[in-house]
């Protein structure tokens, strides 16, 4: 089971609040994939690869994978941070999964398995599994795929409500 982005959105949520125009993040796919719906919903104004110490893509593909880091520009508007909260709704002692009828329900302010509805410049960020069966051998190899809410919910899948950004 891959791990939740507990650090990333705690860190991403204090440095915005605290108005550091860029921050580095440690490169894994997760916080791509969590990063990349941010900067898509406009929250964040740039994403770039780099080292620990500059946000140089030329220098990436060269680091070790313990050194890899992504830079994240946050966004500010009237002296205000655009990313005001991002927060767990999936817990790693309580994850909690919903089909695609609950994230409906979710998406247009409803509660559903103990969440309440999506607000007003809020939405959601699913994890959807995908099971992919080997040819041959009958086992099936788990991926995830990160979605923001209304992607997974107009493509009929369900899945892990991962956090909640406004």
């Amino acid at each position: 089971m891959p791990s939740l982005p507990h650090r990333l959105c705690a860190h991403l949520q204090n440095t915005s609040r605290a108005f550091a125009s860029i921050t580095p993040v440690p490169y894994s796919r997760t916080s791509l994939a969590v990063t990349s719906i941010l900067l898509r919903q406009g929250l964040i104004s740039n994403l770039t690869f780099g080292s620990p110490s500059s946000p140089d893509p030329s220098v990436f593909p060269n680091l070790p994978v313990s050194e890899r880091t992504l830079w994240v520009y946050h966004k500010y508007r009237d002296g205000r941070p655009v990313l005001k909260h991002i927060s767990l709704v999936s817990r790693p002692s309580q994850r909690l999964v919903l089909d695609n009828k609950e994230i409906g329900l979710l998406l247009t302010g409803r509660r559903a398995k103990r969440i309440p509805g999506v607000g007003l410049g809020e939405f959601l960020i699913i994890r959807v599994v995908k099971n992919q069966g080997r040819q041959g051998t009958g086992t099936a190899q788990e991926t995830g795929v990160y979605m923001e809410g209304w992607e997974a919910w107009r493509a009929g899948m369900g899945g892990e409500v991962v956090c909640r950004v406004g």
